[in-house]
């Protein structure tokens, strides 16, 4: 095979990442208060969407390993009632505040407070 049909990279200089915009802080310092409890309410909801997702995994390997006897099926029953009840009330929360915004007309999520000056 010769050298001719290796072909060089030409987009390498025009191929940028800027890291600087990657690093920064999910929540500035100059944001308004509406502003964090968005970003707060969202990170509440992945954290207990996550839990609620774990636990049930966690009620479904329990059922899996327990293996007939009837205190382990039970045990694992109840974690996977508790996980979908954590789940209803996910969806809940979401569900009254989109409500609320919608009867309001309020951006519940997204308060802009007043400012001095």
């Amino acid at each position: 095979m010769s050298l001719t049909l290796i072909q060089t990279v030409q987009a390498a200089e025009s191929f940028r990442i800027n890291i600087d915009d990657q690093v920064k802080s999910r929540v500035a310092i100059n944001d308004t208060l509406g502003v964090f409890v968005q970003k707060s309410f969202s990170a509440v909801i992945l954290v207990a969407g996550l839990a609620t997702f774990m636990y049930l995994v966690l009620g479904g390997v329990q059922w899996i390993m327990a293996g007939g006897d009837k205190g382990k099926l039970e045990e694992a029953k109840g974690a996977i009632t508790n996980g979908l009840i954590g789940l209803a009330v996910l969806a809940a929360s979401y569900v009254i505040i989109k409500f609320l915004q919608a009867a309001l007309g309020l951006d519940l999520l997204n308060i802009l407070w007043p400012t001095a000056g």
